[in-house]
């Protein structure tokens, strides 16, 4: 049963991107994304979640939750991508990154652990469906034809993935401006008054005359309840004191 419902997001998946889909029609990248699934649930609970339940993302827009395991969410790294406004051939290459770090992590964990096992608890935030795409980059170098394009494809990215994904997304500066007194009072939550023997300095190394909990862990005036609204705002870009 589960596997027949793999099999129909994977179709509906390569229906989705069927106007981009390269060099293998739909019938074959399908089955590619199916078995990338079946592996990942072969090392861990990994079902599909019925349509309805949406994440937000931090105020800059919406995407659905398609699959859970037991204590993970995940978003279709296409739908992330559409309703930030981000090329998908970009958020692409930025999961191929987070993905190549996690295996680097995952192999300083196996060495660590100096079993011989191999893991896979650092390879489960970044799960490449294995479709071939291509999408139109004007800021591509054009080919032999002219035409300027950009390889891509798409990806299955946890929830807790998702700060990160934001940071780096077109909305980047907007959602650290954002997020920053939340932080801050979680770092001072953590760390209370010690932060306050801390001194703050300038690039050069020269004292600012300041201190970690004042200048670095800012709450800009907030409340905790303030602070968290103001994490979820989205791109609220005028009044620096809005709290959302």
């Amino acid at each position: 049963m589960i596997l027949s419902v793999h099999v129909l997001f994977a179709e509906r998946l390569a229906a989705k991107h069927d106007a981009i889909l390269c060099n293998d029609g739909p019938q074959e990248q399908a089955a590619r994304v199916v078995a990338a699934i079946e592996r990942v649930s072969a090392v861990t609970q990994f079902a599909p979640l019925p349509p309805g339940k949406v994440a937000n993302l931090a105020g800059f827009g919406e995407a659905p939750i398609v699959y859970v395991t037991n204590d993970e969410e995940y978003l279709l790294l296409s739908d992330v991508a559409a309703a930030l406004g981000w090329p998908l051939h970009k958020a692409h290459a930025w999961a191929r990154k987070q993905h190549d770090f996690a295996i680097q992590d995952q192999r300083d964990h196996d060495e660590e652990r100096g079993d011989g096992r191999l893991g896979w608890e650092c390879l489960l935030d970044y799960i490449d469906l294995r479709l071939d795409l291509v999408e139109d980059d004007p800021e591509a170098k054009p080919d032999a034809g002219g035409r300027r394009w950009s390889s891509s494809g798409d990806w299955l990215i946890s929830m807790d993935r998702l700060p990160l994904l934001l940071m780096h997304s077109p909305w980047g500066k907007e959602f650290m401006d954002n997020t920053l007194p939340a932080f801050g009072h979680a770092m001072r939550k953590a760390w209370g008054d010690k932060l306050k023997e801390i001194p703050t300095v300038t690039a050069d190394g020269t004292p600012t005359g300041g201190n970690a909990y004042d200048d670095l862990f800012s709450t800009d005036g907030l409340t905790e309840d303030e602070a968290a609204r103001r994490a979820r705002r989205g791109p609220a870009l005028d009044d620096e004191g809005d709290t959302g």
